[in-house]
């Protein structure tokens, strides 16, 4: 029974994962659903026009009947086919497939920010448990400082004003512990509804971010992976091989168009007269040719794919750019989080140090009560800066593995 509930228990903190709760999202979020759907029905698309035009049928019945050497005409019958150039309705199934290449990139894309936006949020959600965890321990310290300052008071050594100061900062700690509870609420939100469970579920964290994240920073590595890789180029690149194909498919349509018919028409007897072949039936076969012999759309149709196609190369360049000017800047910040972090550390050890100094005073002098006082709540800043440093780190980190597709 123990054994069981003990399972039951470590499923349940494992479906909290970080990792799992994006395996959710892949499978139940709403958008990518919509999206996937949406890419489905583009691909349909290609199955529409790669289609001949529909055979045409014509049927008369003459009000005034023709008279034949062979006998009237009483019903004239009428059906053609028209075929396009060869290779034309291949070109235009590639144009709507690549075209739902793009579709899909977006999905791709989509996937990328729930990815930044779920891991974002779950480090948020880290960082609040250990602020609380952190303001929790002072807590505990401002206590012991508060126990102490009460049997100095009895003893008359000290004042009751240190009892109430010390008082007063463990309320102020113990609100902000309350305030970062309800700032969960909206981390729970935004996680749960992109995972499309309820809103107000709590998330029981798994994991220990407490170390930096690490980055192996190779810019040329990232740029290759940029252009080789990320959703919203790759968008571009299939826009512009669609352009090319319209242009492919603008020079087939300039080709003469080939259609195939008959006609054919009943004729009755003559009865005034036994004619050779007398009320033999007409059949006419027959070939058209559409000859496009209007050539200045044709020419026009294939400059604007040439100026799309070399706008499009420089959204691509000027795109390119800007992952690899905001990538610098997310090196720059890590670095800055790294300093941060060894000075917040280096006076997390001299205020420790300075804390026991001024302690050992306070209780065998009863002196330097507020230098104690302020010396705890530089540790207590220290320690808060610190592990938001650490936790702003991973979140540097997301956003590099959106920019370059991870």
């Amino acid at each position: 029974m123990l054994l069981g509930c003990f399972i039951l228990i470590s499923l349940s903190i494992k479906a909290q994962s970080l990792e799992n709760f994006l395996e959710d999202a892949y499978a139940n979020n709403p958008e990518l659903k919509a999206l996937q759907l949406e890419y489905e029905s583009a691909l349909e698309r290609g199955k529409q026009v790669n289609q001949l035009s529909d055979p045409q049928l014509g049927i008369g019945v003459p009000v005034l009947r023709p008279e034949t050497r062979v006998g009237p005409q009483v019903l004239m019958v009428n059906a053609s086919q028209m075929f396009p150039w060869f290779g034309t309705l291949k070109t235009k199934e590639d144009i709507a497939l690549t075209m739902a290449k793009t579709k899909y990139e977006r999905i791709a894309l989509t996937r990328l920010n729930l990815n930044y936006l779920i891991e974002t949020s779950y480090y948020e959600l880290f960082l609040i448990q250990e602020k609380q965890e952190i303001l929790k321990k002072h807590i505990a310290l401002f206590k012991g400082l508060e126990n102490s300052s009460l049997s100095k008071v009895s003893s008359g050594s000290a004042s009751v004003a240190d009892v109430l100061s010390l008082q007063i900062k463990g309320s102020e700690l113990a609100q902000q512990i309350e305030i970062l509870e309800l700032q969960k609420q909206e981390f729970y939100a935004l996680v749960n509804a992109k995972v499309n469970r309820s809103i107000d579920e709590k998330i029981n964290l798994e994991g220990n971010y407490r170390s930096l994240a690490l980055i192996e920073y190779d810019l040329t590595k990232y740029e290759e992976k940029i252009i080789e890789f990320h959703p919203l180029i790759q968008q571009l690149n299939w826009q512009i091989e669609s352009s090319e194909k319209e242009q492919k498919l603008n020079n087939l349509s300039g080709k003469p168009t080939i259609g195939i018919g008959l006609d054919y028409a009943l004729v009755l007897n003559r009865t005034d007269m036994i004619p050779i072949d007398n009320g033999k039936d007409i059949l006419v076969p027959k070939i058209m040719v559409s000859l496009p012999i209007y050539r200045k759309k044709y020419k026009a149709k294939n400059q604007e794919e040439s100026l799309i196609q070399e706008s499009l190369h420089y959204q691509k360049e000027e795109l390119s750019n800007q992952f690899l000017a905001r990538l610098e800047g997310l090196k720059s910040k890590y670095d800055q989080q790294i300093l941060n972090i060894q000075y917040k550390q280096a006076q997390l050890e001299l205020t420790a140090s300075a804390f026991q100094i001024l302690l050992a005073e306070y209780s065998n002098k009863n002196l330097r009560f507020d230098e104690l006082i302020q010396i705890q709540n530089k540790q207590l800043q220290y320690e808060l800066d610190v592990i938001t440093a650490v936790l702003n780190t991973y979140k540097i980190k997301a956003e590099i593995d959106r920019l370059t597709n991870y």
